[in-house]
């Protein structure tokens, strides 16, 4: 079995080359007229979709300011939800989570690792 620093560094290769590979499909892209003509279009639908948008929302500036407060609540609530996970983890204690329809749920925990300056 690979111990950390193997796989991390396994890790490392694989993604440079993926990066690789990825900026040939880009360049490629990056070289086809059609693709190109049909990127602007896309960018012209999406500038007239926001514009479409803006006015529809206009009139429903309370409900906007609902929206953002709620996922703004649904963000810390899922926060909080990791931090008391974690803590009962590491009391030992069960974590069983069961909703009002009886779905059982169960927690996922992933690890990342990230460069220290």
């Amino acid at each position: 079995m690979p111990d950390l620093k193997e796989l991390h560094a396994r890790i490392r290769a694989k993604r440079d080359e993926k990066k690789k590979v990825h900026v040939i499909f880009k360049d490629v892209l990056a070289g086809s007229k059609p693709y190109q003509d049909v990127l602007e279009e896309l960018k012209r639908l999406n500038t007239k979709k926001i514009q479409l948008k803006q006015e529809l929302w206009s009139d429903f500036g309370k409900e906007m300011e609902q929206m953002e407060r709620l996922a703004l609540d649904l963000k810390t609530d899922e926060m909080l939800l990791t931090d008391l996970s974690l803590t009962m983890l590491m009391k030992g204690q069960s974590l069983e989570l069961t909703d009002e329809n009886d779905v059982k749920y169960e927690p996922v925990f992933k690890v990342t690792f990230k460069k220290t300056a």
